[in-house]
């Protein structure tokens, strides 16, 4: 099933700088500066030429393989790594790296031979680098992923006794027991739960009165605490008593002095989060300067892509605080603010703006993540549309010429290039946003009606129509507004203040959208059938829930939606109620079948019991050899459209719930014996 070969990101970003043929000592000096100044790209071509101008330097091949990485340039990163491991066998740094890109490298590449080559070197990274959390997970979810959590485990627990001191270790240790009790059924589940229990309670009762406990210890009390839980939530009792053990931990490691060498674990965050998130009210501001010095400790971390993610966090938090500031101190007359409105909402205080402007723009000079939403939170407050006007044609020209750290590296061909137009377009609008708000109101009418033309959907039509409402022409926006909603936008609002602006009661809304919405429709259906995928499937025979067999060999002649999905996931779970009304409608169908495969990292147990309590009867099939590797997913929930003869025509990423049985049965019913295109 895999792609035909296709350019490279890293081709492209490579080819595009010319080599430095300076002396290595001033180009290792150069590139430093770049990445202290926070210039990655060049950095990294710098470095890339360090390392070709003196091979057996080991730190340029490792400064080149963290920006590699840093970039998303995972099967290149690797390929470095393993160079720098040659050259220094014993580094733990350059085995965390090297595990870090090879688990991604599989995701990306779709190719379970990184994760399977990982397993074969797990011990010789644990005998170098056991005290590194990232390694552990990256290790545990190669394993998952190639369906040897168990091989993992073995692995782990063979050095159980040299890394008796090792809180880092031991931590892992037990979230690798818990992670194959969740795939254990019965009384083997049972067992390993309790023996992880009575571990941490053995430690705990050790620690309850040590005052200078390290955080490590505390991290490794809390987060396991938190993991039984996860687990035990059926059983009332034992989950308060699960909760109680994580918050006394939780609290005392927010206190520790040492916390910040947690910096490098980025789950340590999301762990703090489930105890103190900021909700506003009494104790927020507290709360949320708490949050702040963890994102500032954070920021402290020896990995450069962790950093990149400490300083996403640190926007998102500010962003949040700009939120609740709003909502704690709503200005006069806010709840009636027009839709339609340029800016959306009344200014911020500037204790909130300064920051908030600040935190986007650190953002963007990371260069790790499209900064769509960031400078379009800017434009909600009005918060220097001239700039963000710059950053805005700065981004579209950085998707133009493909530059790395804008776009997902994991999407590939036609939904890689589908996802660059769909940024590109933003960009756009983030401009048009821009110049209305700075009163240059021809260029962004020209600019929002060219978005609306040349790529009609949701999102640019409904801008342009608020900005034809904007300008005073109501009737017209109302009908781009229309559009939108016939789109599946949620503009409702806008479009009935359009409405009244016309001299219109708002009931139009309705009576134009009937009219468009079939033919936008039939539209929208026709490019989501499009051209048919023509792929043979990888082989699947799985057993289900109940121990049955099947394989898609078996079920040639039929029609075969294939769901894969994880009990951990969120838009997975919301899709099951609409998933079971279209078993409902083709229950009596024989030549349709349903299939749903859950991936190796669903907890068994927890699996169970979710699909009795929503009585879902459906097949599901246990994915304890990761094939969903060979499916080439790199999100869930994923769902492929076989035809009878077994090939693969369609294929589905991600829940949508407008529209979500109909685009599902168009599919089906053009795919039947004798139907179709």
């Amino acid at each position: 099933m895999k792609n035909p070969v296709l350019p490279t990101l890293t081709a492209l970003t490579l080819a595009s700088a010319c080599a430095d043929i300076r002396p290595h000592s001033d180009l290792m000096v150069d590139a430093a500066a770049d990445v202290d100044a926070i210039r990655f790209e060049r950095a990294m071509h710098r470095f890339d030429s360090a390392r070709t101008a003196m091979p057996e330097d080991a730190e340029a091949h490792s400064r080149y393989a963290e920006m590699a990485t840093y970039f998303q340039l995972y099967a290149k990163a690797a390929e470095v790594w393993e160079r720098v491991l040659e050259l220094e066998p014993a580094n733990a740094a350059a085995w965390d790296g090297y595990f870090h890109a090879l688990r991604w490298a599989g995701i990306f590449e779709t190719d379970r031979r990184y994760g399977e080559k990982l397993m074969q070197l797990l011990p010789d990274a644990l005998r170098n680098a056991s005290r590194r959390p990232g390694l552990y997970d990256n290790a545990q979810d190669a394993a998952a992923d190639v369906g040897q959590l168990e091989a993992y485990h073995a692995v782990l627990n063979d050095r159980r006794e040299s890394e008796a001191d090792n809180p880092v270790f031991l931590q892992h240790l037990g979230e690798a027991q818990l992670a194959l009790a969740e795939l254990q059924e019965g009384d083997r589940s049972q067992v390993l739960k309790d023996s992880m229990r009575a571990e941490l309670d053995a430690l705990a009762e050790r620690n309850r009165d040590n005052a200078e406990i390290a955080a490590p210890i505390l991290y490794r009390l809390a987060a396991g605490y938190d993991y039984l839980w996860l687990g035990a939530q059926a059983d009332v009792q034992l989950a308060k008593e699960l909760t109680a053990n994580k918050d006394i931990w939780l609290s005392r490691l927010l206190a520790a002095p040492d916390r910040g060498v947690l910096a490098d674990d980025l789950r340590y965050w999301d762990l703090v989060l489930k105890f103190q998130i900021p909700r506003g009210g009494p104790g927020a501001a507290e709360d949320m300067d708490q949050a702040m010095r963890i994102v500032e400790e954070g920021m402290e971390s020896s990995t450069l892509s962790h950093r990149g993610a400490w300083v996403n966090r640190r926007e998102s938090l500010v962003r949040a605080m700009a939120d609740q500031a709003m909502a704690d101190e709503p200005a006069p007359g806010d709840e009636s603010r027009s839709m339609a409105a340029e800016p959306r909402r009344p200014g911020l205080a500037p204790e909130y703006a300064e920051p908030l402007f600040e935190a986007v723009m650190d953002e963007i000079a990371w260069q790790n993540v499209a900064p769509t939403s960031s400078l379009s939170r800017l434009l909600h407050y009005g918060i220097e549309p001239q700039r963000v006007l710059e950053e805005a044609i700065n981004l579209e020209e950085a998707l133009r010429a493909d530059r790395p750290g804008y776009l997902y590296a994991g999407s590939r061909g036609e939904a890689r290039e589908s996802s660059r137009q769909s940024v590109i377009a933003s960009a756009r609008v983030l401009q048009a946003r821009a110049l209305a708000q700075l009163g240059e109101t021809e260029a962004a009418g020209e600019l929002f009606e060219e978005l609306a033309t040349e790529s009609p959907g949701s999102q640019t039509l409904a801008q342009f129509g608020r900005h034809l409402v904007r300008t005073g022409q109501p009737e017209r926006g109302l009908d781009m507004l229309v559009e939108a909603l016939a789109h599946g936008g949620g503009w409702r609002r806008t479009a009935e203040e359009a409405a009244a602006a016309a001299g219109l009661p708002v009931e139009v809304v309705d009576e134009r959208l009937a009219v468009r919405q079939p033919v936008v429709q039939a539209e929208l259906e026709a490019r989501a059938l499009g051209a048919r995928l023509e792929l043979d499937p990888p082989d699947l025979a799985l057993p289900d829930q109940n121990d049955v067999e099947w394989a898609l060999r078996d079920l040639t002649g039929k029609v075969v939606v294939l769901k894969f999905w994880a009990t951990w996931c969120g838009p997975c779970l919301a899709e099951f109620p609409h998933f079971v009304k279209l078993l409902e409608k083709y229950e009596d169908d024989d030549e349709v079948v349903f299939l749903t495969v859950a991936t190796a990292g669903s907890p068994r147990e927890g699996l169970k019991e979710y699909l009795a309590e929503n009585g879902y009867t459906f097949p599901v099939l246990l994915d304890n050899e990761g094939k969903a590797v060979d499916f080439e997913i790199l999100g869930y929930p994923t769902t492929f459209f076989l035809d009878p003869d077994g090939l693969i025509q369609y294929r589905r990423e991600g829940f949508e719930e407008n529209g979500y049985e109909h685009q599902t049965a168009i599919r089906i019913d053009a795919l039947r014996t004798g139907g179709g295109m």
